[in-house]
């Protein structure tokens, strides 16, 4: 994605719609509303969760480029989804308890080439906290990062078209990654 330009915002209207929108993403996801999750996002998502290495090279910013955590399109996610469902996700049963925090929420307008068929994109950068909590265990993971998201609005309705979580730790804490941050 591109970088922020912090002198270019999006106006309040804006700015609040799409912060409704993640709190409402957020909402699902810790209710384990999956498939009402898979509404929200475009036909073309893009969901990434690169590895973060802790060797920066050289004007690095030590974000791998080639290994990813997550690596998503809609077919993934849309079966990862019917797995979660299934009595087959032995990692998720019981299923995690999840809370996300969702701040500092900062909206601009994606360049013009980004626009498709009437619809206008948004770069929309946030923090997020996620606290995961696992079965009897007595502490959570808690995984922190910043998102930066493109949301695609067409009229009244937004959907996620690119998702890229930049998360602060280099080992994740848990015996598997089955959540969506």
């Amino acid at each position: 994605m591109k970088k922020l330009d912090i002198n270019q915002t999006a106006d309040d209207r804006i700015e609040k719609e799409c912060t409704a929108f993640l709190y409402r993403e957020a909402e699902l996801l810790d209710a384990w509303e999956l498939h009402a999750w898979l509404k929200l996002l475009t036909p073309d998502i893009d969901y990434r969760i690169p590895v973060r290495t802790t060797r920066m090279k050289k004007n690095g910013d030590g974000i791998s480029k080639r290994a990813f955590i997550l690596e998503e399109d809609m077919g993934s996610l849309t079966l990862r989804v019917k797995r979660l469902d299934s009595d087959y996700a032995w990692s998720e049963n019981p299923r995690s308890r999840t809370r996300r925090m969702v701040a500092n929420i900062r909206v601009s307008p994606c360049a013009a080439e980004g626009e498709t068929a009437g619809a206008k994109l948004w770069q929309v950068r946030s923090n997020v906290a996620v606290y995961i909590h696992r079965g009897d265990e007595a502490q959570p993971v808690v995984l922190t990062g910043e998102r930066q998201d493109q949301l695609q609005q067409s009229g009244a309705t937004w959907l996620l078209h690119k998702r890229l979580v930049l998360l602060d730790t280099t080992v994740l804490g848990m015996d598997a990654f089955s959540i969506f941050i």
